[in-house]
């Protein structure tokens, strides 16, 4: 069952009890990076998973998966699914963390403080915008 929240409801997530905002990070999975990095990309995500876990009072995760990337992965790394869905789902269950449909997208770029992930449009629209952007590289 996916976790949904409309985005008027996000503010009781990124406010801080201070009256401050935690930064909020746009976070990107792209099919071509996943075929190609594999389980080294699923570890980076996971490590992800624990920094952002520590960093919680400060940042709020919206995480997004490209749409098909399990079937796409299925077709050429079917060993690869399981610990896919796996690592979805310590996402989607991060009280830290919103997971949203890659077609919600463009609802998050004005709430986003930075962009973290794949290259792709969500990288591309956060830099035309003068935010912050990061590509994630399953080598570091």
């Amino acid at each position: 069952m996916e976790r949904c929240l409309h985005i008027e409801k996000l503010d009781k997530h990124i406010s801080k009890s201070d009256g401050t905002r935690k930064k909020v990070i746009l976070y990107n999975l792209g099919t071509a990076k996943l075929l190609r990095d594999g389980e080294k990309l699923l570890n980076k995500m996971e490590r992800n998973l624990k920094a952002f876990e520590e960093n919680a009072d400060d940042v709020f995760v919206i995480f997004s998966i490209q749409s098909g990337i399990e079937n796409n992965t299925r077709l050429i790394h079917a060993e690869l699914v399981e610990d896919l869905n796996k690592v979805v789902e310590d996402y989607r269950n991060a009280p830290f963390c919103l997971f949203i449909d890659y077609e919600n997208m463009d609802e998050i770029y004005d709430i986003c403080d930075a962009y973290y992930g794949d290259w792709g449009i969500g990288a591309w629209r956060c830099r035309q915008m003068g935010k912050p952007i990061m590509i994630q590289n399953a080598e570091v």
